[in-house]
């Protein structure tokens, strides 16, 4: 008999087997009959592993069945080439995405110099400020709503999996906050540069 794990995966998450059921579309017979030890079909564990947010093989503990251990390594090894090919192709989008932020907001920034004067140029860079947060916020709305829908469809089998190698570590002082969010600090950094000595 295989041992599965998904007991414990579900547990770790706090959730009671109904839950588990209505998040991976199945029912709570199928989910109480998976905890027992006894075979689903690929379908459900695809369905139950993205649910969980993991890879098919971390629902089982041991697999007795050489067949059926083959069958799920060959389903987890497309996962992960699925999961590899995802990540790539959302890092270049997210990539375009910043450098089209970047740029629209550069070419703003210099006609903002060469058009203001002392009277209007607070209310320019208050639009300026307000256009850059518009844009972030269309972005992430982009890349995580259209972005990830289509993202599934084109890759089924990561559908729900976290895609994440490991969690950030918390931001503990000024350097480690400029190494990881260093594409805003240093247009931020140039325009304050620009602005203070402007003002005073």
């Amino acid at each position: 008999m295989n041992k599965y794990r998904v007991s414990e995966l579900r547990k770790e998450k706090g959730w009671t087997q109904e839950m588990l059921a209505e998040k991976s579309y199945i029912t709570v017979r199928t989910i109480q009959r998976l905890e027992a030890g006894e075979d689903v079909s690929l379908d459900t564990l695809t369905s139950i592993s993205n649910a969980l947010s993991v890879k098919i093989s971390d629902l089982f503990e041991d697999i007795e069945e050489e067949e059926r251990e083959a069958e799920i390594m060959d389903v987890s090894k497309e996962q992960a080439i699925q999961i590899d090919y995802r990540k790539k192709k959302l890092g270049s989008i997210k990539l375009l995405v910043i450098a089209m932020i970047f740029t629209t907001m550069s070419i703003l920034a210099v006609s903002i110099i060469s058009y203001s004067t002392k009277n209007n140029i607070v209310l320019f860079w208050l639009l300026w400020v307000s256009l850059l947060l518009f844009l972030i916020a269309g972005a992430n709305y982009y890349l995580e709503i259209k972005v990830n829908k289509q993202l599934d469809n084109e890759y089924p089998l990561t559908r729900g999996v976290s895609i994440v190698e490991k969690e950030r570590e918390p931001i503990e002082n000024v350097w480690q906050f400029i190494a990881q969010y260093w594409w805003i600090v240093f247009p931020i950094g140039g325009f304050l540069s620009w602005l203070i000595p402007f003002l005073f």
